[in-house]
C-alpha cells in the first residue's frame, strides 16, 4: 500500500488517539479546575471547623501527587492558611498548621492529625518541666 492511499484501520487508530488525547485534557482541566477550588477553599477557609480544612488539604494532597507528582508544601505557602492565633513555638514543635475558633488544631508533618490546642499546650508544658528536671538533675 502507497502512503497516500485510504487506510480506514490507520485512520480509526489516530481518531482513537486524539479522542484518548481530549479525553486526557479534558480530565486534567477537569483536576486543574478542582485544585484551584481546593486552594480557594483552604485560603479563605472560615476558621470555624478544622475537620473542613483537614478534609480539603487531603484532597488537594492527593489530586497535586497523583496527577502532577507535586507536593501540597511546593504548591501553595501554608502560613497563608487562616488561624486562631497561637504561639508560634508550638507551631514548630508540633507542625501545626491551624487552629479554629473551638480550639482543635491541624497538625503533624502529613497534616493529617486533629486535637485540641490546650491539649498540644498541656504536652508541651510537661515536655519542658521534664527536660528542666532532667537539667538540674545532671548538675547535682
Amino acid at each position: 500500500m502507497k502512503d497516500d492511499e485510504y487506510n480506514p484501520s490507520q485512520e480509526m487508530a489516530e481518531m482513537a488517539l486524539s479522542q484518548a488525547v481530549d479525553q486526557h485534557i479534558e480530565s486534567s482541566q477537569e483536576t486543574v479546575d478542582r485544585i484551584s477550588l481546593l486552594e480557594e477553599k483552604i485560603k479563605t477557609w472560615n476558621i470555624e471547623d478544622i475537620r473542613y480544612l483537614k478534609k480539603w488539604i487531603e484532597e488537594i494532597k492527593e489530586l497535586l501527587y497523583k496527577t502532577f507528582s507535586v507536593r501540597l508544601s511546593n504548591f501553595m505557602d501554608m502560613k497563608k492558611i487562616p488561624s486562631v492565633p497561637f504561639p508560634s513555638v508550638l507551631k514548630e514543635k508540633y507542625h501545626i498548621i491551624a487552629v479554629d475558633k473551638r480550639g482543635y488544631c491541624l497538625f503533624g508533618p502529613e497534616m493529617d492529625k486533629i486535637s485540641s490546642l490546650q491539649k498540644i499546650t498541656d504536652h508541651y508544658a510537661n515536655l519542658c518541666k521534664k527536660q528542666e528536671m532532667e537539667r538540674k538533675e545532671k548538675k547535682k
